[in-house]
């Protein structure tokens, strides 16, 4: 089946950012996308409108399709059946799933299921350390929704190898990377770091700090932004006056200034699927520093940032001090990591790669 006759069908309810790149790419390698998602801006920091905003202007091509409402509210049962009107008269070849939808099952049945063959993107294979954990009954509709997929799609070789050793799918296994949109590159200033994101415990935020007086000491003008809401860590380090502390969710406008004001980004996991983050900051052209845990070897290589142990803040130093030390090697790995996305995780290439799953599992 070629790329012009295929219509695909995508639900989600978060990584409404994910599917809706992943939606755009399938449409400039000649698919016809429907992009479903749920009406509320959660993934947004409930700024009204803002999930709307983003998908007009990530996925203008794609037909975007909402479930309005609550979960357990009856008019949803309505709502179910219009859309699962509009699938029908969409005819899609594919049903593409990404595995928040276990969030709101409404989105499944309007999909089709459980009747109908899906795609399933799982995002995080085992849960994250320090995360709340799930209610029983949702790990068991979760472990179901994976069961019965026809294809299932993870963004690492590592998260793959991890799905696997659950015993929870059945379906062969795709490594697709995380999407980017195109990269633009500018020279980064000197001598600033950024730890972006919503915090959480198994992010690593009190290891970065843990690290920052040995940065100091031999560069005592490095600069640390630290921006997302969520669960912050107590540390001294915070309350240095070379530290800039953003406690709240960065509105999209303000997303784009703070990597550019980065000479690079730094993500010190104890535990990682894959990293949004990190390709965003591939995306706007800066090196990465990461832990050798999860998908993050697999995206940030050696031309395009550095790899250290995790939970060891001296290692992290050490990497930090020579990228923003040794002449030019900040803008070296950054140039590195632009050209990375336009090559393996812009979301065309990507969605190229989806596609091609696509054909040999389900169509």
């Amino acid at each position: 089946m070629a790329g012009a006759e295929l219509r695909a069908w995508l639900a989600c309810d978060w990584f409404v950012k994910y599917t809706a790149g992943l939606a755009q790419g399938l449409t400039e390698n000649g698919c016809e996308a429907t992009l479903l998602t749920r009406d509320h801006d959660q993934e947004f920091g409930d700024d009204p409108g803002a999930m709307r905003g983003f998908v007009a202007a990530n996925a203008g091509d794609v037909r975007h399709l909402e479930l309005r409402g609550r979960v357990r509210e009856l008019t949803g049962l309505r709502d179910i059946a219009r859309l699962a009107r509009v699938r029908r008269d969409f005819v899609p070849g594919v049903v593409h799933l990404q595995d928040s939808v276990t969030n709101d099952l409404r989105l499944a049945l309007a999909s089709g299921l459980p009747r109908q063959r899906y795609a399933l993107t799982v995002h995080d294979p085992v849960p994250h350390p320090g995360d709340a954990a799930h209610p029983q009954v949702l790990k068991t509709i979760r472990r179901a929704l994976r069961r019965r997929a026809s294809l299932i799609f993870v963004h690492s070789e590592a998260l793959s190898e991890e799905l696997d050793g659950t015993g929870d799918v059945k379906a062969p296994i795709e490594v697709v990377p995380h999407g980017a949109a195109s990269a633009e590159f500018r020279p980064p200033p000197p001598d600033s770091l950024l730890f972006f994101g919503r915090m959480s415990y198994y992010k690593g935020l009190d290891v970065l700090l843990d690290a920052m007086p040995a940065v100091w000491a031999e560069r005592p003008q490095v600069r640390l932004t630290v921006a997302g809401e969520g669960e912050w860590p107590e540390h001294p380090v915070l309350a240095d006056p070379r530290v800039t502390a953003r406690d709240e969710h960065v509105p999209e406008s303000a997303v784009a200034p703070l990597y550019e004001d980065a000479t690079c980004v730094v993500l010190p996991y104890r535990q990682a699927s894959q990293s949004g983050v990190g390709s965003l900051a591939m995306q706007h052209g800066r090196p990465v520093i990461a832990t050798r845990v999860g998908g993050l070897p697999e995206l940030v290589k050696d031309d395009r940032g550095r790899i250290v142990p995790s939970e060891d803040p001296q290692a992290l130093a050490t990497a930090i001090l020579e990228v923003l030390s040794a002449d030019g090697l900040a803008e070296q790995l950054g140039r590195g990591a632009a050209a990375a996305v336009e090559r393996e995780i812009g979301w065309k290439a990507v969605a190229a790669k989806t596609i091609d799953a696509y054909r040999r599992h389900l169509l």
